[in-house]
């Protein structure tokens, strides 16, 4: 049996002009997933109180399932060259897309939990606004041939962090921790 650490990090990134851009592209396509995935449930919901037999995507499973469906379809838009979907998907880092979708399945799992005993702490999910949120994005880090997708410090150095997508990012913290 082996054990596996899973260690959360907290930086200031100190991006250039062009890095910036890459990473508000990065939040702005994790809050359109999210308002899309949301979109569906509520379309979905709709659906089954007019009476059509309609499974609800509720789980985050189920969030990524249907928004990868929905990004691929027509629904989603056309490119130039006539293909269907998201023409600016490839822009960002798949993984967004899938996070968001697992918060709006975490979210709407609180709601579930909370409505059945009478509280009233967890409301149904809203749609996030550009100006009502702060911007943000998560993506895992997954390892691919033995090497990680991000890399924290390593050969480019103890201020710097390495994500797919958008490269080497320079830091404001030290990433080398002493032993004192």
């Amino acid at each position: 049996m082996t054990a596996k650490r899973h260690t959360t990090f907290r930086f200031t990134l100190l991006p250039t002009a062009a890095q910036e851009q890459l990473l508000l592209r990065h939040a702005g396509a994790a809050r359109f997933a999210f308002n899309q995935a949301l979109r569906l449930v509520k379309d979905a919901l709709e659906a089954k109180r007019s009476g059509e037999e309609i499974r609800v995507p509720w789980t985050p499973f189920d969030q990524i399932n249907s928004f990868n469906k929905w990004k691929c379809s027509k629904a989603a838009g056309v490119d130039e060259n006539g293909k269907p979907g998201l023409p600016w998907r490839g822009e960002v880092l798949q993984q967004v897309f899938e996070e968001a979708a697992v918060d709006l399945g975490r979210a709407l799992a609180h709601f579930s939990a909370c409505r059945p005993n009478g509280s009233r702490a967890a409301g149904f999910p809203r749609f996030k606004k550009r100006s009502d949120t702060r911007q943000s994005f998560r993506i895992r880090n997954k390892t691919s041939g033995g090497r990680s997708s991000v890399e924290v410090g390593g050969d480019a150095g103890p201020r710097s962090i390495r994500l797919p997508k958008l490269g080497l990012l320079p830091i404001r913290e030290d990433t080398l921790t002493s032993d004192n």
